[in-house]
């Protein structure tokens, strides 16, 4: 027998044949437990072959040696089989809506970019998700790297500045009212020209329609904000006078006058009435009233100024039964306790309300207003 057919003899063949383990037995352990777990026992690879051991059909002990391919009860229950996301859901956030059952259903999404809303139904899909991602991101980034532009404020300090198209609208809405401009102003090339070359270049033409529209939606709010201011004010003294304007139409304007909490005198022009009619005394007042109730003031008039027109003084015999109640009422309810003021005074006031009930009629009205107050 050659040298080269005998196998190399080691020390760990010793230590087998004495019943103790190996040195290289750990190594092989470590290896198994990290390959098929810790309840597979190791294969021993030096051992000869089981099978003809055990004596014909290899199912034997080493049978139970063998790994098996179906994974235990442990290794089972931490598979966890997951719908697969998709991508369009790290740039949208999820609103559901709660069922009458308690069940939450998706119904759209809301872009983290631009905060626009879409459907989001489990049965449409992400398709409309994806493209709007696309375009969106698109856009994020192409604005990450415009160069930031800088405005300086009054006051010396500087803010970051960004263009805003509504603001663009809402100023060319304040200019057109201002100066009496037509309202398809900002539809015109030249004025497009001017701002894109001057001022910005991001402008964009505004149509006469949509000029329309703001127009009207500025004017709602700006006079649901005054009368909102007016509910603080206690008297407010009115001025009016007719106006005649460039398309040969009249209108009758109501300014009110009035001191603010901060003790300063303030005035707004809450009415501008279009008075396609006679200007008499009756339609003037008319209007004035109309104004007046629409603001809420009709208990806070304290005077009316109107020029020396002679419709002017028939409009004031009608307004005056109307808008007394501000003056009797406060002027009955500082004297109304008869016992702490002399006869004198008793006298005056006993006059004044005898005069004012002959020339106005207005005995019912004060009297009713009067205990109302009390």
């Amino acid at each position: 027998m050659d040298e080269d057919d005998m196998e190399e003899y080691t020390i760990n063949d010793d230590l087998r044949a004495c019943g103790l383990p190996a040195d290289d037995d750990d190594d092989l352990t470590a290896g198994a437990k990290a390959l098929f777990g810790s309840s597979v026992a190791p294969i021993n690879v030096d051992a000869p072959d089981a099978g003809a051991g055990a004596g014909g059909d290899g199912v034997g002990a080493s049978a139970t040696q063998t790994p098996s391919s179906t994974p235990t009860a442990s290794t089972a229950n931490n598979i966890v089989l997951k719908r697969a996301r998709s991508g369009a859901w790290n740039d949208f956030e999820p609103i559901f809506e709660t069922l009458p059952s308690g069940k939450q259903v998706r119904i759209a999404a809301k872009c983290r970019h631009c905060n626009h809303v879409l459907s989001a139904r489990s049965s449409s899909g992400t398709g409309h998700l994806l493209r709007h991602q696309t375009q969106c991101v698109k856009k994020a980034k192409h604005a990450a790297l415009v160069q930031s532009r800088i405005q300086f404020n009054g006051d010396g300090s500087v803010t970051g500045w960004q263009y805003k198209p509504d603001v663009a609208r809402r100023e060319l809405c304040r200019l057109i009212s201002r100066l009496d401009l037509p309202l398809g102003f900002g539809y015109e090339e030249a004025f497009e020209e001017y701002i894109r070359r001057a001022h910005n270049p991001c402008f964009s033409r505004v149509s006469r329609q949509t000029t329309t529209r703001d127009l009207e939606k500025y004017f709602l709010e700006r006079r649901t904000s005054l009368i909102d201011s007016l509910r603080s004010v206690t008297s407010v003294c009115l001025t009016s006078d007719i106006w005649s304007g460039n398309a040969k139409e009249d209108y009758l304007s109501v300014v009110a006058h009035f001191v603010s909490a901060d003790w300063e005198l303030e005035k707004r022009v809450i009415g501008l009435r279009l008075i396609d009619c006679s200007h008499n005394g009756v339609n003037i007042a008319e209007r004035v009233e109309s104004v007046v109730h629409e603001f809420g003031l009709t208990d806070k008039i304290f005077a009316v100024t109107l020029d020396n027109a002679s419709s002017n003084s028939r409009a004031m015999s009608k307004l005056i039964p109307k808008f007394v109640g501000y003056l009797i009422v406060e002027y009955l309810t500082c004297v109304k306790d008869w016992e702490a003021a002399d006869a004198r005074t008793q006298h005056d006031v006993e006059k004044l309300t005898q005069d004012l009930e002959l020339k106005f009629g207005i005995k019912d009205n004060a009297e009713g207003q009067a205990t109302g107050n009390e």
